[in-house]
């Protein structure tokens, strides 16, 4: 007899990981990623070589994760699908590998995560809680550089891009009063300039100070104070698509797959017109208070 779990031992999503199910059971073709980001470079390599994931490879998210900034992109715009092909070829990725990616925040293993699966990739996850939630599993642990990975164990993993739903910015421009408009960054950032309509829903609150993932009742209880319940049309933002796709992922919770806008508000920003659109909905938050827009998705 099947006996259901209660909702708050759900997982938040079918895409996230317990570090003890991984340490119980191996995998024999099993690939970490530990996704960072950061401008200090050389202590980011640094933090990495004092500790990670045994088997583990180095990700910068700049490098890795996104492609190259321009004038009209945002911060961290997609990257080039065959620059990441080569990437996941060096990394002897085959189409039976499995990928769990993990991090110093869930935002950025989410960020990771979600590439790699709009990439065209199934068998990604997302670690919950990271390293130290592997050590205190009895994950076995290395320093130093990244070991070389041993020859792909099964054919090879050819990418395509799309494979996750999008948003460009000119749709975003478009959308209706039915589509509700997440912005994830927390509310300081929010409240500092934000797109047109959007409620402020930060993917901080997703995570304990531990850095696990909050139940999935405490999630879905997020949503529904913001109004968002199944079926409900939705796009999610911050501010280069790291928060982001932290929400993107947690949103299955409520049965809802969104589009993500990876534009973001650092693309938003970059033009005067769309910025002049953002202040008199940004006075009228001041103004009335953001609490009283709940549920007033567009302006």
């Amino acid at each position: 007899m099947n006996i259901a779990a209660p909702a708050y031992l759900m997982p938040v999503s079918s895409q996230i990981v317990q570090a003890g199910q991984l340490v119980s059971e191996p995998h024999p073709d099993r690939l970490f990623i530990d996704a960072h980001f950061g401008t200090e470079l050389q202590e980011e390599i640094d933090n990495f070589r004092e500790g990670h994931i045994h088997g583990a490879v180095y990700a910068q998210i700049r490098d890795v994760f996104a492609g190259p900034e321009t004038p009209t992109s945002g911060s961290l715009p997609l990257p080039d699908i065959a620059r990441l092909q080569e990437q996941i070829d060096a990394w002897q990725v085959g189409v039976d590998t499995e990928i769990i990616v993990y991090g110093p925040s869930p935002a950025l293993a989410a960020r990771g995560w979600w590439v790699l699966k709009w990439a065209g990739l199934d068998n990604v996850r997302f670690l919950d809680g990271g390293l130290r939630a592997w050590e205190l599993a009895g994950g076995a642990v290395a320093q130093g550089d990244s070991r070389p990975r041993p020859a792909r164990k099964s054919s090879r993993a050819n990418l395509s891009p799309g494979n996750l739903p999008s948003i460009d910015i000119d749709d975003v421009e478009r959308l209706d009063e039915r589509t509700i408009l997440i912005d994830a960054r927390d509310e300081t950032a929010y409240l500092s300039g934000c797109i047109p309509g959007a409620i402020n829903l930060p993917a901080s609150d997703q995570w304990t100070p531990s850095r696990l993932m909050r139940s999935s009742s405490e999630i879905s209880e997020l949503f529904k104070k913001a109004g968002i319940t199944p079926g409900a049309e939705v796009v999610v933002y911050c501010g280069g698509g790291v928060l982001s796709a932290l929400v993107f992922m947690t949103l299955e919770t409520v049965g809802i797959q969104p589009r993500l806008f990876v534009g973001s508000w650092s693309q938003w920003s970059r033009f005067q017109e769309r910025m002049a659109s953002s202040a008199p909905y940004l006075r009228h938050l001041i103004e009335n208070g953001k609490q009283q827009l709940k549920g007033r998705h567009r302006a």
